[in-house]
């Protein structure tokens, strides 16, 4: 076992020694701009429901949340405990309070989630984009008609039970129109940078890959973080994006190179800071309060 983490590891670092620094260090960049953007989505999310927490602590729950993830089976199941545990204690939200936050944040990215698999669907299309804009009107117009109907698939497809009063103050943000529109476009830069990132990684090892065909790699990223059921999706994620790429018709040594940095970035040095954080702004206390109760 141990030989085998030591294989692993000198990959994932043979390969950042042979990718381009200035890209590598723009695919940083970009990651840890998301995680302050979520940062700011959630305050938006939580003045929303009538409480507030500190920018700076947000950003380091969402930092430690990441690594209890990648150490957790399932998908995001113990780092949104964490999240909503590290609020509890640091702002004094309730935790019912911080759990409608986190499941609205998550039906707030399904709407981009449905515009980048829009975006993807193009590279499949010959024609004009025209159709696919008018696809992505009309599916935004009837997720505000089907609010409800569209919620409650939501937190079926991000596996997320709710009690019935959760549900009641979710549906009423609905109201809440300016709320809503930062909150989307937030969620909407976030994606687009998890583009952006995959392209920078892509073009570390001089492969500059056609956006459209960027995004169907990020649906697939994401389909397969979402069955994934090891901790972190250890395994499976990269096996599926090498699987994928190698479909499409990238060679196999540089679809693994691109695995292996992309996961250098989102997992491993991910799982390093998180744990940095974990242990230098009292995490560790908050999880063990967490599982003893």
């Amino acid at each position: 076992m141990l030989g085998s983490l030591t294989t692993s590891a000198q990959q994932y670092f043979s390969v950042v020694v042979s990718a381009s620094l200035k890209y590598l260090t723009l695919a940083f960049l970009t990651y840890y701009v998301s995680v302050v953007l979520y940062g700011i989505r959630w305050k938006l999310v939580l003045r929303g429901v009538g409480r507030d927490a500190p920018l700076h602590e947000l950003v380091k729950a969402i930092l430690a949340s990441i690594f209890m993830n990648n150490v957790t089976p399932m998908s995001r199941s113990g780092g949104e405990l964490l999240r909503m545990a590290w609020v509890s204690k640091k702002a004094n939200i309730p935790t019912g309070v911080s759990a409608v936050s986190i499941v609205y944040e998550r039906i707030l990215e399904t709407i981009p989630i449905f515009a980048l698999f829009l975006v993807g669907m193009m590279y499949f299309s010959s024609g004009e984009p025209i159709p696919f804009v008018i696809l992505g009107i009309a599916g935004v117009v009837l997720i505000w008609i089907k609010w409800d109907a569209f919620v409650r698939l939501s937190l079926r497809v991000f596996r997320t039970p709710v009690t019935d009063e959760e549900m009641r103050k979710i549906t009423a943000l609905r109201s809440m129109h300016s709320l809503n529109m930062a909150a989307v476009l937030l969620s909407s830069t976030v994606w687009l940078l998890d583009v952006v990132r995959l392209k920078l990684i892509a073009l570390a090892f001089g492969l500059n890959l056609a956006w459209s065909f960027i995004a169907v790699i990020s649906i697939a990223n994401l389909l397969f973080g979402l069955v994934a059921f090891t901790p972190g999706g250890v395994g499976i994620i990269e096996g599926g994006l090498v699987g994928t790429l190698t479909y499409f018709g990238i060679p196999m040594a540089l679809a693994v190179s691109i695995t292996l940095l992309e996961r250098f970035v989102s997992y491993v040095a991910s799982s390093i800071v998180g744990l940095a954080v974990l242990l230098t702004s009292g995490g560790v206390e908050i999880w063990k309060a967490l599982k003893s109760q």
